[in-house]
């Protein structure tokens, strides 16, 4: 077995180096040959990934978070859309939260599925807006969530941690405004406060926002919030660690495959906590168009 690990250096505190060579370290135990592939800037992982001649490999994996997975992904597909290879992660990031639905929450995780031979066929997203057209595998949000992601941006440091400041800081500023989704034909109007379009459960590591989601069904989980104010946000917030927010009066869960968001002004979007693009937007699903390595579910 032959494996390409494309390592995102600065990933989860710039652990991603010793991470990939703990990594190779157990893959050769196994008798698993490793070539590693480092980036070098934001971007590049897509760069190195679309280069890659998956006839020479038997998978690929990022080494990273979130947003490595995602270059990762939109770079393998950009020259080989119909992926013959399984696609793995190695958790370093701030948030894995994909992964989580694929029973890994370590480095170990990873290489025993990789060992095991575990794979899994996976539902992967799609959207296209006005900054272009990308593959998403976690979820792809608007509104408040997203925004949190843009402040949290510059907490980095300090880990998942940083997400808890980006809420504080935005629920200083709380908005809502005009949404439009059309779900499979069906309009929706309301006056949100965000939209989360979900193909797996956890966002931002261990926040579980769409508690019902399946990675494997054909669907999203869309997950909207209403309008309500500080204080009722405040209250809350803690149980999206838990799932239970989606209970709220407030909150709205719906299912489809094609989505077509407009929102009163440009929102800027978070594709797997990436921060790119902005609204209007249409979304799609690919219904178990990639392998990963991992099993759970």
């Amino acid at each position: 077995m032959k494996l390409c690990m494309v390592v995102n250096p600065q990933a989860g505190k710039k652990q991603g180096l010793a991470a990939a060579g703990k990594a190779a370290r157990l893959l050769h135990q196994n008798d698993i040959t490793v070539e590693t592939l480092i980036s070098s800037y934001p971007g590049h992982t897509v760069a190195l990934a679309a280069g890659l001649d998956l006839g020479s490999w038997d998978g690929v994996l990022a080494v990273g978070g979130d947003g490595t997975l995602f270059e990762l992904i939109n770079g393998v597909l950009r020259s080989n859309d119909g992926i013959a290879v399984p696609i793995g992660q190695v958790p370093v990031g701030t948030g894995n939260s994909f992964v989580r639905d694929l029973g890994i929450h370590s480095i170990e995780d990873t290489i025993g599925h990789i060992v095991r031979r575990n794979v899994r066929k996976v539902d992967l997203g799609h959207f296209s807006c006005r900054a272009g057209e990308y593959y998403f595998i976690n979820l792809l949000g608007a509104g408040f969530v997203s925004n949190v992601a843009y402040r949290a941006r510059k907490y980095r440091a300090l880990g998942a941690f940083s997400y808890i400041l980006g809420v504080v800081e935005e629920v200083v500023g709380l908005k809502s405004g005009g949404m439009t989704l059309e779900i499979d034909g069906q309009i929706i109007e309301r006056d949100a406060i965000f939209v989360e379009i979900c193909n797996s459960r956890f966002t931002g590591g261990n926040m579980m926002m769409a508690p019902a989601a399946a990675i494997d069904d054909g669907l999203f989980d869309i997950v909207l919030l209403n309008r309500i104010s500080r204080a009722t946000l405040l209250k809350l917030f803690p149980r999206i660690f838990k799932g239970t927010h989606v209970q709220a009066e407030s909150v709205e869960v719906f299912r489809g495959q094609r989505i077509l968001l407009r929102t009163e002004h440009p929102l800027p979007l978070t594709p797997d906590g990436e921060t790119l693009g902005s609204t209007p937007i249409e979304v799609c699903i690919y219904p178990r168009k990639l392998e990963m390595f991992g099993c759970s579910g």
